[in-house]
């Protein structure tokens, strides 16, 4: 066995110091030797504790499994000559681990290029999930493995899989000893009342399960943060058994704090209310508070969402409303209406669809119970138009990198320009699922998983980790970008080549790679013909349904290495400006290097312009049940609407009416124009204005000015 000498890889050398070659062994052995070298600090505003591994190049994530980062092995080695053989070695010896470098190896030169064009994109991230980790304060670390040892014996072939379990198990109790031993003399050494409730949780927490509201939380913090800090999940209702046998005062102390925690870690996703198989409300008292926390500290992290339903109760609608007004851009509305049959035409069930939560920006899963991609990548339509016109040749990158479709000259119908606009898009959606494919097949290979094995159904009861077939459901998402874009740039090219034949593609075509340079009229016919999706123009949308309904009909005909099915969705996170500014020129009157692009499935910022009901009219052309994870739409409604009751009440009208026809989110922000357009120069000034960016909210002047524009030039209703 080696014999290391370095001091500050403790994962690594507990991992390659066991004596197995099985990675969950491994993976467990460097959790444990992780855990007896880490140290513990307090934050002391809100009394949770932290964790401090040092500069570990080698450690666990729930995205990235074990990979190392070889390159601050070598600035070790560098640094510390006397050393550098250990580094070394660790390097040598973890390339084993290296999940991300082989699956960027795996791909095939056309796949490499649908990325580096923009054209998509899959594999290269490791996908959110929502795991049970409230069962560490449920349970305890004694009671999962008392459910560890119902199964490990039923099949020895998978021995290895629960000693990596266990071991991870021994690392948390560790962790948890120092924690309690750290916060008893930080206290003795502070006097901060804010460490006895980790005094009080770890005293017999994790081993055991925890009692209050605030011994809970200090559980989930440790067992959240050493996860890699993710998404909460459905918060009101795994936490409220603890909340209502915990004193009011003292519980809401927690809850504000836990709020802190989560903003100070930029934790993802949160989600409240929401229905059961049979629709009745799951809202509670938590759910009230929750909102209230939101309100009183205006973050823009965590993003919270709220499920709604047909039985959601007013009272709840009125909360939400007055979060929204108060300018966070939260909650998101999800509609279980269209969410749960979505989930339900997956093959999952009525019971388990109503368990749905958001992860990510606002990506859909079953909370404890699978890994849904997350996303596992995205298409960009606006360049799978461009490909059509060019027959998958990119103008801007000079490189054939779609389908090779036939020539603009032989496209003489509409039909057949249709034909091979899906031709592209499948090229498209086979190269990402087939990367997310790739790369789901290495992660399974080489990344153990044991916190979210521990606590995502299926994988203790198989013997399987979590990224290896484990949970009860492995679908996955590719998300569509440039929606209305590619719709209206179709609506403009049906209009004119075809239907008016006032152009011949070949002609839109070469005006196109021209960038419109002596195409004037060409330009001005496409840029000002109206024919923008978001103005319930029939023309437009049902072209626009039709294309929409193909992209995520098709995607679900692709099957996950997970063992599931893919579905679509649409959620550009921060890439809208990029992927605009990637696509170049289009028959929407869109110009190279313009990147005001489409930031969900809703209108191309500022097309939409006959007020928020046509623009939701012409969403529902879409159907909102064929997508399983977030299709989002974005709002923008001035400072003034919702000032007073009615027009909250308004608003809420709004959104019934979009969920009732089966809509499936609602993600808006409430802003002034004069806000925003002061905030461009005066950024000092604006710290805390927040707006919708792609699925999440985000501080306006953090955003590069390309996205500033972006949501600036959304429409103001």
């Amino acid at each position: 066995m080696y014999n290391f000498k370095v001091t500050d890889e403790p994962f690594a050398v507990g991992y390659l110091s066991a004596e197995s070659d099985s990675i969950y062994i491994r993976a467990g052995s460097g959790y444990v030797e992780a855990a007896r070298a880490a140290n513990i600090g307090f934050d002391f505003e809100t009394g949770f504790p932290t964790l401090d591994f040092g500069n570990m190049a080698c450690g666990s994530c729930f995205s990235s499994g074990q990979t190392p980062n070889f390159g601050l092995l070598e600035e070790k080695a560098k640094n510390h000559p006397e050393l550098a053989e250990d580094y070394r070695y660790i390097a040598s010896k973890m390339k084993m681990a290296d999940t991300e470098g082989e699956i960027w190896r795996s791909f095939s030169e056309n796949e490499i290029d649908i990325s580096a064009s923009h054209s998509g994109w899959a594999g290269t991230w490791g996908g959110h999930s929502v795991p049970d980790l409230i069962d560490f304060a449920v349970l305890g670390t004694d009671g999962i493995r008392e459910k560890i040892a119902v199964f490990k014996d039923k099949d020895p072939d998978k021995s290895d899989f629960y000693k990596g379990l266990l071991l991870t198990l021994d690392a948390i109790d560790i962790l948890g000893e120092k924690e309690y031993k750290s916060a008893v003399a930080e206290y003795e050494k502070t006097g901060n009342e804010k460490l006895l409730k980790s005094i009080s949780a770890f005293r017999e927490c994790p081993r055991k399960p925890a009692c209050g509201f605030a011994e809970a939380l200090c559980v989930y913090v440790l067992i959240f943060t050493l996860d890699g800090i993710d998404s909460p999940g459905h918060f009101d209702q795994y936490m409220y058994p603890f909340w209502e046998k915990t004193p009011y005062a003292e519980a809401r102390e927690a809850l504000e704090d836990i709020w802190k925690f989560f903003h100070k870690t930029r934790t993802w996703n949160l989600c409240i209310s929401g229905s059961d198989k049979d629709w009745n409300d799951l809202s509670n008292e938590l759910s009230y508070e929750i909102l209230d926390v939101a309100v009183k500290y205006k973050f823009q992290t965590p993003n919270l969402t709220m499920r709604c339903h047909r039985n959601t109760p007013k009272k709840l609608w009125d909360a939400a409303a007055h979060a929204i007004a108060s300018g966070i851009g939260m909650p998101v509305l999800y509609n279980d209406e269209a969410v749960c049959t979505a989930l339900e035409e997956l093959g999952i069930t009525p019971e388990d669809s109503h368990k749905y939560v958001m992860n990510g920006c606002n990506q859909i899963d079953i909370q404890g119970m699978s890994h849904m991609g997350l996303e596992d990548g995205e298409v960009n339509l606006g360049l799978a138009l461009s490909y059509a016109l060019f027959g998958g040749y990119n103008i801007m990158c000079e490189k054939q990198v779609g389908a090779l479709t036939a020539d603009a000259e032989e496209l003489d119908t509409f039909e057949k320009f249709r034909d091979a606009l899906r031709a592209q898009i499948v090229h498209l959606c086979d190269g990402t699922c087939s990367m997310a494919n790739k790369a789901q097949r290495i992660r399974a290979q080489y990344s153990a998983n044991p916190i979210r094995s521990m606590t995502t159904a299926g994988c203790i009861e198989k013997g399987l980790d979590y990224k290896n077939r484990g949970p009860v459901y492995g679908h996955g998402q590719i998300l569509f970008e440039g929606v209305p874009d590619a719709i209206d740039s179709l609506a403009n090219i049906k209009k004119f080549v075809y239907d008016e034949k006032k152009y011949t593609l070949a002609e839109v075509r070469d005006a196109i790679k021209a960038d419109y340079e002596g195409y004037g009229e060409m330009y001005r016919d496409f840029k000002n013909s109206g024919l923008n999706f978001g103005n319930d123009i029939s023309y437009v949308d049902e072209l626009g349904g039709e294309l929409i309904d193909f992209c995520n009909g098709y995607l679900k005909t692709k099957k996950t290495e997970r063992g599931g099915i893919y579905s679509g969705g649409c959620s550009p996170f921060d890439r809208a400006a990029a992927n605009g500014i990637a696509t170049g020129a289009l028959p929407n009157g869109k110009k190279k290097g313009e990147h005001i692009f489409g930031d969900s499935i809703g209108a191309t910022p500022g097309r939409d312009v006959k007020g928020p009901t046509a623009l939701l009219s012409s969403c529902l052309k879409f159907d909102h049940t064929l997508p399983g994870s977030g299709f989002i739409l974005n709002l923008k409604f001035e400072r003034s609407v919702f000032s007073t009751p009615k027009g909250e009440e308004s608003f809420i009208a709004l959104a019934k009416a979009y969920f009732a026809n089966k809509g499936q989110q609602l993600s808006v922000t409430v802003v002034s124009r004069e806000e925003l357009l002061h905030a461009l120069d005066h950024p000092d000034e604006h710290r805390n204005l927040i707006v919708r960016v792609g699925g999440f909210s985000a501080y306006f002047v953090d955003l590069s000015r390309e996205l500033q524009e972006n949501v600036i030039a959304r429409t103001y209703y």
